[in-house]
């Protein structure tokens, strides 16, 4: 081990081409045995996994957006927020395959098997076929990644592309004339598709840029002109940017290179809230990837007190976290030196998804397979081991630092565009691309040294490998807070179960479980309530009267503790904007219509485009408008003190309505029903005209008995007052054809028989 050149021959001194051709066979069969492995997983997870056929949170924003683009929209209405490659890929395979889960499933199975491929060649390349094929087998077998292709996430398709990126890099070491120049080309290409699946690798582009020129310092022999080869590359990467830049300006009219997130990612990786770089949930933001840009934009002009543009709102994050580095800048320093150990570390650290909770529900994903505790200790070792013998060598720095040495450098700025965000078991997983090289590299290390027995190597051996496992293995989150991890993915599944009959009951036992863990906090207890509002609004629906009220009195116990944690100001304000969303449906199901209204409208202020709370909100409106009009109605006939209370309530039901038909994001239905209440009200008030209008826009929007029988009457009393002749004819013409639609019971108790024989009679 004395000689470093000795630990990375090339393969045109160790093999002859029959022999790569053998290699490159291997390899292919461990690319297959990875595939077969999992495949098995995917369909492991298609068969018993909860959300197989219901994707969640960045899977759903995925699917979503991938089926608009297989629908036709391809050029979008909006900048990116995320990143667009994985979605653009998705729908392609969904345009020509159909919209279906498995079938990209299976495509990310043998994205993997090519990355597979393409990790053995590089491992080859550097350090011999023997580490090439170990380097093939550790990501073949790698754990976590058998998990991973049934997950609808970019990163299955960034693997081989930073794979290729990094062979290629490497390999054009041994480039000269055009062969350099449009190797140089391609690599801009993949690192531009690399930004548009990781945001980070916008970072490491202008390093790229320069790679040539820093090479050029190193090498030897210089194969072509540096600032050709970096000329080359902004070529590259210009072809798989400028499009993307192109489109962002057309629809969103400024200029963005990928995405407006980098400022948000930035500020949600560094500040003192999130003490370990996680991904995290922030008070203003909901956790809907469809409203995440939405929702940064708006606390952004909330706290700089004015408009800005998509660009300025990660202008503003990036200033913010900036300004907190420079005012803490030791609290900061941990919040890196936490984030560095625990990209390195053994532990899967979840966003999304939680990789163990998810081997549950996936038996081959449960075995014991080499997982980043393995592959990353021994890559990490070899880096430090392989920077350690540059060192023992630095008055011949050409003849060492090679191939291998620029993979570390290229592992080393990964690795920083991490620590400088979020990091997760998404983020660090483009590392096996670097450290399944190195970790070869160490096996074949720790395997000379034993036959050598050199002192020297052997110590510094050593020492990487104590370092390596010691970031490995040592713990860098709390174990409280690696259960709080698994809880959450519980708490998920209860979630998603709470409407689903089949598997409601197991939900709640989740719930009750997670109670008893967590009784004092918000969104579980939030948790168990909604559980017990699904429980009581079904009693009180019963049949039996005993039941119905018991059914009553559990919704108004639901609502006094939900009603209690939304009012709670040291509550996180998401959990009190759910404790409202939950108290405004309880009062809606116990008939306390006012509270209803409140809660929803409070609730409403936290987020303003939810559906289903704009749909309450309106039935809410709804029926406080029918209670005011029945209330008020039998006023009207009474003497004036009494009259004008009841017209003033009116005019107070016919403003809700008016808000409730105005929202065309309410269902068909409530509008229709907003409208024909407004018709009533407005007849009664003796407002013929308002009255026909709104009947008609009902009838308009869903037709309705009652719409018809009010349309009918509101005809009949026009005619009353016309004079004869052909306007009087064909009002009545019209209002009798409405009566003959009408069962006789509608027509006598609505007063429309009555009206109608008035008019005979005139």
């Amino acid at each position: 081990m004395g000689d470093a050149a000795r630990l990375r021959p090339g393969p045109a001194s160790s093999a002859t081409r029959p022999a790569a051709r053998r290699d490159l066979a291997w390899l292919l069969a461990i690319a297959v045995l990875g595939f077969a492995l999992r495949l098995a997983a995917v369909f492991q997870y298609q068969s018993s996994h909860p959300n197989a056929a219901s994707v969640v949170i960045d899977e759903r924003s995925y699917d979503r957006w991938a089926r608009a683009i297989a629908g036709g929209d391809w050029m979008g209405r909006e900048v990116f927020f995320q990143e667009p490659l994985y979605p653009y890929a998705l729908g392609s395979l969904y345009a020509v395959a159909g919209p279906s889960l498995l079938v990209a499933r299976v495509a990310h199975c043998v994205l993997w098997a090519a990355a597979i491929v393409l990790i053995g060649l590089l491992a080859r390349r550097l350090f011999g076929r023997a580490a090439g094929f170990v380097a093939a087998a550790l990501v073949a077998l790698h754990g976590p990644g058998l998990v991973f292709p049934s997950l609808i996430l970019k990163e299955n398709l960034f693997l081989p592309v930073l794979a290729g990126l990094a062979l290629l890099l490497v390999r054009s070491r041994s480039l000269a004339g055009n062969r350099a120049r449009i190797a140089w080309v391609a690599i801009g290409v993949l690192g531009g598709l690399g930004a548009l699946l990781r945001g980070n690798v916008l970072v490491l582009l202008p390093v790229l840029a320069l790679w040539p020129i820093a090479r050029n310092l190193f090498q030897r022999e210089r194969v072509a002109p540096a600032f050709v080869l970096s000329a080359a590359f902004v070529l590259g990467v210009a072809c798989a940017l400028v499009p993307v830049a192109w489109r962002n300006a057309h629809v969103g009219g400024v200029f963005v290179l990928t995405t407006s997130g980098a400022g948000t990612n930035v500020y949600g990786g560094n500040n003192l809230e999130n003490p370990y770089g996680r991904a995290t949930e922030f008070s203003f933001v909901r956790g809907i990837p469809e409203y995440e840009a939405g929702d940064w934009a708006r606390e952004a002009e909330r706290r700089s007190g004015g408009d800005l543009a998509p660009n300025e709102v990660s202008s503003f994050w990036m200033r913010e976290a900036l300004r907190s580095m420079r005012e803490r800048p030791l609290d900061h320093a941990r919040i890196l030196w936490n984030k560095l150990r625990l990209s390195l570390g053994r532990y899967e650290v979840p966003d999304n998804h939680m990789l163990d909770w998810d081997a549950r529900y996936v038996a081959i994903a449960r075995g014991p397979w080499p997982d980043f505790g393995v592959t990353g200790a021994l890559g990490l070792a070899g880096v430090l081991t392989w920077v350690a013998l540059l060192v023992a060598r630095r008055r011949a720095p050409a003849q060492c630092a090679g191939g291998a040495t620029e993979l570390a450098i290229l592992f080393a700025l990964y690795l920083g565009t991490i620590v400088l965000t979020v990091t997760s078991d998404r983020a660090r997983l483009p590392l096996l691309v670097m450290l399944a090289p190195f970790a070869a590299f160490t096996s074949a290390a720790v395997v000379e040294w034993f036959r050598g027995r050199r002192p020297v190597e052997g110590a510094i051996l050593a020492v990487a490998l104590a370092v390596a496992l010691c970031a490995a293995y040592v713990p860098a989150l709390p174990a409280a807070d690696r259960a709080e991890d698994w809880d959450e993915r519980d708490y998920n599944l209860s979630v998603q179960w709470i409407d689903d009959a089949a598997h409601a009951e197991d939900g709640r036992r989740i719930a009750d479980a997670l109670l008893a863990k967590h009784p004092r906090t918000a969104r579980v207890q939030l948790l168990a309530l909604t559980y017990a509002q699904r429980r009581a609004a079904r009693l009180a629906r019963a049949s039996d009267e005993t039941t119905r009220q018991a059914g009553g009195a559990q919704l108004e116990s639901v609502l006094r503790e939900a009603g209690a944690i939304a009012d709670d100001e040291r509550v996180f304000p998401r959990e009190r904007f759910r404790a409202n969303s939950l108290a405004a449906w309880v009062a809606l199901d116990a008939g306390r219509i006012e509270e209803a209204e409140r809660r929803f409208g409070l609730a409403r202020k936290f987020d303003q485009d939810a559906n289903d709370l704009r749909n309450g909100e309106a039935r809410a409106r709804l029926a406080r408008a029918a209670l005011d009009f029945e209330s008020a109605r039998s006023l009207l006939a009474a003497d004036e003190a009494q009259r004008e209370p009841a017209r003033a309530r009116m005019e107070s039901a016919l403003d809700r309505l008016q808000l409730v038909a105005a929202d065309r994001a309410v269902d068909v239905g409530d509008r229709a029903e907003a409208r024909r209440i407004a018709g009533w009200i407005q007849f009664g008030l003796g407002r013929l005209p308002n009255a026909e209008r709104h009947f008609r826009a009902a009838r308009e929007l869903a037709d309705s008995a009652d719409a018809r029988l009010g349309l009918a009457r509101v005809l009949a009393a026009r005619a009353q007052a016309l004079a004869p002749g052909a306007e009087r004819e064909s009002v009545v013409r019209e209002a009798r054809g409405l009566a003959e639609g009408l069962d006789p019971t509608i027509r006598a108790q609505g007063g429309l028989d009555a009206a109608l024989e008035a008019l005979g009679n005139l």
